[in-house]
């Protein structure tokens, strides 16, 4: 085999690896445990969450949607739509006081957490965290 051929060989395995790797990511999931009100990552770090007792359960892709709406923050992942109604992940929703959200996002008492109309809401940091990731499965 020539120098060429060599060359030519060893780029197109890296271009694999490279696929192996981008298809690895989209292949990324969080898992939502709507028993204990939390998001588990890869690493199996978990995080405490707001849901709702309308939270969808199945397998779902993650896509972010950029909005408008005030107290989202400019976007949200969308998971599911059903009607006219759009189950998200997004940012804790701040906007009525009186619910607390982000005191209820931080007690320990699972049934705090189960106070949303089906949207997870989750602390700023996770979303950050979220946005590496492409599947959802809430169970």
């Amino acid at each position: 085999m020539n120098k060429l051929a060599v060359i030519v060989v060893l780029l197109g395995l890296g271009v694999a690896a490279r696929a192996g790797s981008i298809e690895h990511l989209k292949k990324r999931k969080a898992v939502v445990y709507t028993d204990r009100s939390e998001l588990c990552l890869e690493n199996n770090r978990c995080y405490p969450v707001l849901i709702g007792k309308t939270t969808p359960k199945g397998t779902f892709d993650l896509n972010i949607v950029k909005t408008t709406q005030r107290g989202y923050g400019g976007d949200v992942m969308k998971f599911k739509e059903d009607g006219d109604f759009m189950f998200a992940v997004h940012r804790v929703w701040k906007l009525k006081p009186e619910e607390r959200r982000m005191e209820r996002i931080a007690s320990s008492n699972v049934k705090e957490r189960v106070m949303t109309n089906g949207c997870i809401n989750v602390t700023d940091d996770l979303y950050e965290k979220l946005k590496a990731y492409f599947v959802l499965e809430v169970v």
